[in-house]
């Protein structure tokens, strides 16, 4: 006798690889440095020993192809997931950049007050550190029995390898953190998190 089983609650996330991104980047890595020229101290979030730029990128022209690229990669996201469009509009509201140097790492964080949230890599060294995501129930964690092979079902947490010209899109609320870079070269990206605004409906 053979049950049924249902999987509930995925967690999605999205990986996107742009083609012909060498320009691209090139012009992304010019825009970063002239900012990180203007402001050398930078911000601190997440970032342990790297650079955090200012979270207003996506207003500069430098950034506008690239802000138009993560916008057509929202729109597949959010079709995927038959959002209702009719009811609220989608915007990036912060995008900055962040460049991690030998042994820097981003702490375990979330991304509050967004709805979606993404990274794209500009430079990547090898052994620069991948991205990874946590089991986001953490009851799941409280009796862990061993397993002879790992699946979605019982991995406690999934790495990305970073690849130069690729970007992954994932819910703001997912609990994430950026490897130690070990190499003696930068490591590159620019960030960003998604806002909805609710659309006014004309009443009578």
């Amino acid at each position: 006798m053979h049950g049924s089983r249902q999987d509930w609650f995925p967690t999605p996330i999205w990986h996107f690889k742009l083609e012909d991104f060498q320009s691209v980047n090139q012009m992304l890595l010019s825009a970063i440095d002239e900012e990180r020229k203007r402001d050398c101290k930078g911000e601190q979030w997440s970032n342990v020993l790297g650079w955090h730029s200012i979270d207003t990128l996506h207003q500069r022209d430098s950034f506008q192809q690239f802000i138009n690229i993560v916008q057509a990669n929202v729109m597949e996201a959010t079709s995927f997931l038959k959002w209702d469009l009719n009811q609220f509009k989608i915007s990036i509201t912060t995008c900055w950049a962040m460049v991690n140097g030998k042994f820097a790492f981003n702490s375990v964080h979330n991304h509050p007050n967004s709805i979606l949230s993404g990274v794209y890599y500009v430079q990547v060294p090898e052994n620069c550190g991948g991205v990874f995501f946590s089991d986001p129930r953490p009851a799941s964690q409280m009796l862990v029995p061993p397993v002879v092979e790992f699946s979605p079902w019982t991995f406690p947490r999934v790495t990305y390898k970073a690849y130069e010209g690729s970007m992954l899109l994932f819910p703001s609320w997912l609990l994430h953190g950026v490897e130690p870079n070990l190499s003696d070269e930068d490591r590159v990206s620019i960030s960003f998190n998604i806002g909805m605004i609710p659309i006014r409906q004309n009443t009578v």
